[in-house]
Formats: structure tokens, sequence, C-alpha cells
């Protein structure tokens, strides 16, 4: 074993560092390799430990949510793998008004920590009656994936009920943006370039009925039930929608037109190499019918973009992140 790698174990604890744990385990797509060392952080003060060990001894360090939206190679990540279970919600600053002898709540501060199971939090935000993540509801992965990537389902952004972001930065210190610095956009917020740490995030919400919002919420869930491949592992949607000059598309971004749409009318619904399959579902997912490796994976991706891009001229981006070796 290297010497930093040693002392990275000396320094968060031998009976909690796995060695060469396999990836597959802890994805949605079920492909990946091991990682060299494999910690998980039961809360936000280990996961400061934990990246800030990395950051001394000079060890590559990858922080792993719920293990959706990436797809790892099957050679696996090098340095440290840090699972993310940072997973408190406190919820303060409620603003209401006095209606009928009862009080209206209007609004709320909700701060989730970022290893929070995104579709825990909707599920905690409508019991408390505040509405705007109802959108979000099923959504796999955790809220620091969801902020690094600006979620999105249908018309809704994440980012656009966020107030604002405890990152812990590149030299290990911590900083808070305020919404207006995210600079979010879709499928986008500025960690894609700082590459920082999401520590917590805090939403305004508004108040609701807590009914009603359950309703709206279960309208979600079920247009996501009926027309993607949950049956099956996946990474999600694998390409971004691709831009369009009309048109306004939730806020602060354009019209898109869907990617499952494009690979649809090119003939590639259903087509499979080896044990990856582009869905017949949602053309936009490649799912994992059993057994299939990363390699697969991305060579179905390369063959889907080149139909694509030969047939309508447009290069498909991903909106899966690729990490590790390959």
């Amino acid at each position: 074993m290297k010497k930093a790698y040693r002392k990275c174990v000396d320094a968060l604890g031998k009976n909690r560092i796995q060695l060469n744990e396999p990836l597959a385990r802890h994805t949605y797509m079920k492909v990946g390799g091991p990682a060299d060392l494999f910690f998980v952080a039961q809360n936000s003060n280990e996961l400061k430990k934990a990246v800030r060990a990395a950051m001394k001894l000079s060890i590559p360090y990858f922080i792993l949510g719920g293990g959706s939206n990436i797809l790892v190679g099957d050679k696996g990540i090098r340095g440290l793998v840090i699972k993310n279970r940072a997973d408190k919600i406190t919820i303060h600053k409620f603003k209401g008004r006095m209606k009928d002898k009862k009080v209206v709540v209007e609004k709320a501060q909700v701060v989730a920590e970022s290893g929070v199971i995104t579709n825990l939090l909707v599920r905690k935000t409508i019991e408390e009656g505040l509405a705007g993540l109802e959108h979000f509801l099923g959504v796999p992965g955790t809220i620091g994936g969801a902020i690094y990537n600006n979620s999105h389902y249908q018309k809704e952004l994440i980012g656009n009920f966020v107030e604002e972001v405890a990152v812990l930065n590149t030299e290990g210190k911590e900083h808070t943006y305020k919404k207006s610095e995210m600079d979010f956009t879709y499928d986008y917020s500025i960690l894609q370039e700082t590459h920082e740490t999401v520590l917590t995030s805090t939403f305004l919400l508004k108040g609701g009925n807590p009914r009603r919002i359950w309703k709206k919420a279960e309208r979600f869930a079920k247009r996501r039930a009926d027309t993607q491949p949950l049956s099956f592992p996946s990474s999600g949607c694998i390409f971004k929608n691709i831009e369009s000059k009309n048109g306004t598309y939730g806020t602060n971004i354009r019209q898109y037109t869907a990617a499952g749409y494009l690979i649809e009318k090119a003939g590639l619904k259903g087509t499979k190499l080896g044990k990856a399959q582009v869905s017949e579902k949602h053309a936009s997912f490649i799912i994992n019918t059993g057994g299939a490796t990363a390699s697969e994976v991305v060579e179905l991706i390369d063959i889907v973009r080149a139909r694509v891009k030969e047939k309508f001229g447009v290069t498909l981006e991903m909106e899966v992140f690729k990490v590790g070796q390959f």
C-alpha cells in the first residue's frame, strides 16, 4: 500500500476504511470497478475530516452520493472514495399568519446536508406543508449531487428553490454561495468548475396545503414511472436535451428538444451492445439488462451519438458524468 494511503487509513480509522471496494455496489447503473480506499462519512464532520485528510496527503478523492447520474469506469477510481451519508434536515425561520384561529405557514427555510436523499427531503417538506420540491418526488440521488448538476424534472430546476449553498473549497475551507453566485442553468452549477464539496443547501419554500402538494407530487411520480425504465439499473437520462433558439424552458434557460426524441427517430430504441441497451421505454436511458460493463455502456453511447449526428447533424452532450478509469 502507498505510504499516503497508509496515513489516510490511520487518519480515518482502520475499521472505517474498505480496500478495493467494488463501486458497482454503490451506483444505480450497477457497473464500476473498485475504489482504492472507500470511506463512509456518517455526518458532516466526518465528511469534512475525510476531504481534508485526502487534501493534506495529496490523495485524489471523489464524493459519492446516491450513485445516480454517474458512470464509473470498469477499472474503478484511484484514491479515496467518500460515501456521503451526512443527512440532517433542519426547518426554521417559519413565516406565517393567523387564519381562522390557525397559523398558516407562508414560507420557511429548509437546510439539508448534502448526503440527504433527495426523495426523503421532498417527502419531509411536503409533510410540513411546504411547496416547491414536489416536482422531484422519486428522483434518485442525494441533494449534493442534485445541486452540483442542478437537477431538473419537466420544466423545473432544483436551483430555483435554493437560497444558499455551503461548501468546502479546494483548500479545505468553508464558504457559502448565495443563489446568484451559483450560476444555476440547465444541468449546470458553478460547482462543475470549482469542484468544491457541497456541505449544506438552504431552500426557501412556500407554505401550502399538504394534501394538495402530495397530489401534485404523485402526478409527477406517476408520470416518471410511466415514461422511464425504473425497473432496470440505469444512470438516468444519459444525454442532455438539445437547445432550441425559440421559447423558454423553466427559469433562465431556453427551449430544448428532447434527446430521447432524436434517438428514437434515429431508430435506436432497443439497440443492444452486450448487456447494455437503449431503453425501449425512454430512448435517452441506457439500461443494464444484467451484468453490463461500463465499457459496453460507453461504446453504446458512442454508437448513439454517431447515429444522431449522422441523421440530424446534432452532437449529443452527456448528462451523466464519467468518473474513474475506463
